[in-house]
């Protein structure tokens, strides 16, 4: 009896232990080791950002009205030394007058009033004495062409005698083309120099001491009171400057002729003076650059002028201005003249002397070129 208890109370146990395992919650496996994460990647750090340029900005007046075509001219120039600057250089082009007086410029520049001019440079005569006729003047009767003085500038060593004439008042970095003025508007033709007795004839410079041999009257007025000076009866007539700068100030409306070819000024260039320190405190590629923009101009600034120039004729003529030819003889006359006066200012001034010879050297080197070229043409 004993022992069928024994062996039922094994049996429960073992049941108890059984159904105890049954419930028990199931081991969880074993856990998979994690994956390491790829350390994290340092940031970069953005290089410093680039020192903005410094951007300098200049100030050029120039001698000619908004309208005029040399203008026009040296605003497509200002242009293109900002674009090829990258803006690093900003000119702004100002008109005659707008800053100082059209006369005052060289002095100007000289205290930096402005940084840049563009002058004519018997402006200067009072400042500089007579050697302002040879460097580039305008009304130089017989004098060379505007081609002639481009060469001269920048082949001839033209650049280092104007920069040594100059050198009280700025640098001189180049040269701005001019092209061959009209003889005059008049109110006669006068093709000949017995048409000039008794004129009242507006001109200055060395063509004003010309003219007085011819029995003129010379006035001195400036280029903006000349129509109201002919409506006045003040003048008979006049010379001023190229066709396309003449046509747009009407004066074809109050004088009937204009003659040709412009002996007393056959071409000229207005030189490009700055500022020493505005010059100097520029970089030197900005220099470079300003330099070579400028002569780049004395190329398409003669194109440009050219056409413009053959333009004007044209407009002349459909308005029905007429157009005379000044002889042969009354030409060199004044060639004849004019070499005269030159002859006798290099007597009395060294500096004059000087550059004379220069000039007569490099002139007739270059100009002995001109009998290659063929007289006759499929254009004429």
């Amino acid at each position: 009896m004993t022992r069928k208890i024994l062996m039922l109370v094994l049996s429960l146990a073992v049941v108890a232990g059984l159904v105890l395992a049954g419930c028990a919650p199931e081991a969880a496996p074993p856990a998979e080791e994690e994956e390491e994460a790829p350390p994290e990647e340092e940031e970069e750090e953005a290089p410093p950002a680039a020192p903005e340029e410094e951007v300098f900005e200049l100030a050029w007046q120039d001698i000619s009205p908004p309208d005029a075509s040399m203008y026009i001219v040296l605003d497509r120039l200002c242009n293109q030394i900002r674009a090829a600057s990258g803006g690093r250089l900003d000119i702004t082009l100002y008109s005659e007058g707008e800053i100082t007086p059209r006369h005052e410029t060289t002095p100007a520049v000289q205290t930096g009033a402005i940084d840049m001019a563009t002058n004519s440079s018997p402006m200067d005569l009072g400042r500089m004495g007579n050697v302002t006729y040879l460097l580039g003047s305008s009304g130089l009767p017989a004098g060379p062409s505007t081609s002639d003085l481009i060469a001269w500038v920048y082949q001839g060593g033209g650049l280092e005698i104007m920069n040594e004439a100059y050198k009280d008042w700025g640098y001189i970095i180049g040269t701005q083309p001019g092209a061959p003025e009209l003889f005059c508007h008049s109110n006669k033709p006068l093709e000949k120099a017995a048409d000039f007795k008794g004129l009242k004839f507006r001109t200055l410079g060395l063509w004003a001491e010309i003219l007085e041999t011819y029995d003129v009257s010379v006035v001195m007025i400036a280029g903006g009171e000349l129509y109201q000076s002919v409506e006045r009866g003040v003048l008979d007539a006049f010379e001023l400057g190229p066709p396309s700068y003449n046509w747009p100030h009407g004066f074809q409306e109050i004088l009937k002729y204009i003659g040709v070819p412009g002996i007393q000024s056959p071409g000229f260039c207005n030189n490009v003076l700055i500022n020493k320190e505005s010059y100097d405190s520029l970089p030197s590629d900005l220099q470079d650059l300003l330099k070579d923009e400028i002569l780049g101009m004395a190329l398409y600034g003669q194109l440009y002028l050219a056409e413009a120039d053959a333009a004007a004729m044209d407009m002349y003529r459909d308005y029905g201005t007429i157009v005379f030819t000044v002889s042969d003889e009354l030409q060199q006359d004044i060639a004849a003249k004019s070499k005269a006066a030159l002859e006798g200012y290099a007597v009395d001034d060294p500096q004059f002397a000087e550059v004379w010879e220069q000039q007569k050297a490099f002139f007739k080197m270059w100009r002995g070129l001109g009998g290659i070229y063929p007289k006759y043409t499929v254009f004429d």
